[in-house]
């Protein structure tokens, strides 16, 4: 059986879509470790922070506490239903009055249609359409249009592609929208639904990974002669794949191993004098040699 121990550590250094070109990965915002800290709240800090911020809403240390409270302890304080309209009503909150911040970006102010206990269909089509109205509104502020993208990125990845091109022809010269552009699509060839607060997989989508998109990510892949886009592709399909295959039980069919290493080698090939996706393609194989059966230990 395969083991996780050698590929887990490893999915750290691809936890976000930061990392391309050799560049160092950038610190976690600091509202991540303010998020994780609302996991603890007791009922009576949760009451008193919402007074507080009754009086004071553009606290959004306080709010972003609050969510990471919704996000991980509450349902078992107040059930699902109450949770799940307090999680609603702190996110639109934020969509609406600050679309650019790093804390309507975080995992714990993500709304998703299906697939878990805190799914809020309504409150994800609601989301929607406020982010789709802040997008189209938000001119060449690339950060806005970033965190529309990201809230697409699981449950509609076209809109999502669309919003990142959207960034690059704000900021053309930045490279970030290229990285976000390869780790959107190795999600789609991969089928990926679902990811953890962390930003690793925990579902697949046969279905998804066999679509119409993820054959277009994967051609635009094939034809592109952008260095960033295509291997970020490639290190996040071996990186997540090799996750993915060790935890589906037989039921991952994706064929990762070929496109991982064909984009990480374009990526060579269209970016020479950039070590980074040659130590990508051997930090793969050696991942894949030692997640083989019989070096597991």
């Amino acid at each position: 059986m395969k083991s996780l121990r050698w590929i887990l550590p490893a999915m750290a250094l691809a936890i976000l879509p930061v990392e391309w070109a050799g560049a160092q990965q950038n610190p976690p915002p600091p509202y991540a470790s303010i998020a994780r800290e609302g996991y603890r709240l007791t009922k009576a800090e949760v009451e008193a922070l919402e007074a507080a911020l009754a009086g004071n809403p553009d606290d959004l240390a306080t709010r972003t506490k609050l969510l990471g409270f919704y996000f991980r302890g509450a349902i078992n304080v107040y059930g699902r239903e109450a949770t799940i309209a307090a999680r609603r009503r702190h996110i639109l909150w934020l969509i609406e009055h600050h679309p650019g911040s790093e804390v309507v970006g975080l995992s714990e102010a993500t709304i998703d249609p299906a697939g878990h206990s805190l799914a809020d269909k309504d409150g994800y089509e609601q989301a929607a359409k406020l982010w789709t109205l802040k997008a189209q509104l938000a001119g060449n502020q690339t950060a806005e249009i970033g965190n529309a993208a990201r809230f697409f990125r699981l449950a509609d990845k076209e809109r999502s592609a669309a919003l990142l091109k959207q960034a690059q022809q704000a900021a053309p010269n930045d490279a970030e929208w290229s990285n976000h552009l390869g780790y959107l699509y190795a999600l789609a060839i991969l089928g990926v639904d679902g990811m953890n607060q962390n930003g690793l997989p925990t579902r697949h989508n046969p279905t998804e990974a066999k679509g119409r998109f993820a054959k277009q990510a994967r051609e635009e892949l094939e034809n592109s002669t952008n260095s960033i886009m295509v291997g970020v592709a490639g290190r996040i399909l071996g990186l997540y794949g090799l996750m993915m295959g060790a935890t589906s039980r037989g039921e991952f069919a994706v064929d990762y191993v070929p496109l991982a290493e064909a984009f990480l080698t374009k990526a060579q090939a269209l970016d020479p004098a950039n070590p980074f996706w040659s130590r990508s393609l051997e930090e793969f194989h050696k991942l894949r040699s030692q997640a083989q059966p019989g070096n597991a230990k």
